[in-house]
């Protein structure tokens, strides 16, 4: 994805703002970083894949920081997430609906700038820790930007594998011959 594009998905240019500032200086932690590169994003440019009337866990802007934290922190699996958010909120958001490894994926599928971009501020924040404590010392952008969109495949590939887990138990209990499942 170009940065043309990039700031087209993000709703940047003359009627949003002129420059992506992925800058973290006052981000103290991942979460306050991806929640301001969330902020930053232009609502129009994000798709709801559920009713805006719905529960908040499932609007746009909390799916798109919730992948953003997870993929930065290498969770890639939306039937993982899923999991965990069922067991972070089950004592506490009993009714509330909560989204589910489809929802994530559709999600991923019509939001991939948006979510590009938030991954790589949360990735920017992360090398700028590494820097300040001296493991590195310096991170190019380029860089950040092909590892945002390498864990956004990494992602989508593991869902892949997972969903091929599913389908062949399915036949396999639909009682289909092993050999066509080879």
């Amino acid at each position: 994805m170009t940065t043309i594009s990039l700031e087209r998905d993000l709703g940047a240019g003359r009627n949003g703002f002129d420059a992506i500032d992925t800058s973290n200086a006052q981000a103290r932690s991942l979460a306050q970083a991806v929640e301001a590169a969330v902020n930053k994003v232009n609502e129009t440019a994000l798709r709801e894949v559920a009713r805006l009337d719905t529960a908040p866990a499932v609007q746009a802007r909390a799916l798109l920081a919730l992948l953003a934290f997870c993929y930065a922190r290498q969770v890639y699996s939306s039937k993982t997430i899923e999991a965990q958010l069922q067991e972070l909120t089950s004592r506490r958001f009993a009714g509330d609906r909560l989204p589910d490894a489809a929802m994530l994926q559709l999600f991923r599928l019509h939001n991939r700038g948006p979510l590009s971009f938030c991954l790589k501020s949360a990735l920017s924040f992360m090398a700028e820790e590494k820097i300040r404590q001296g493991f590195v010392t310096h991170v190019k952008e380029a860089h950040l930007v092909q590892e945002a969109r390498r864990r956004i495949v990494m992602a989508m590939f593991t869902d892949s594998l997972e969903g091929e887990e599913h389908v062949g138990a399915k036949r396999q209990s639909a009682g289909w011959p092993r050999r066509w499942l080879q």
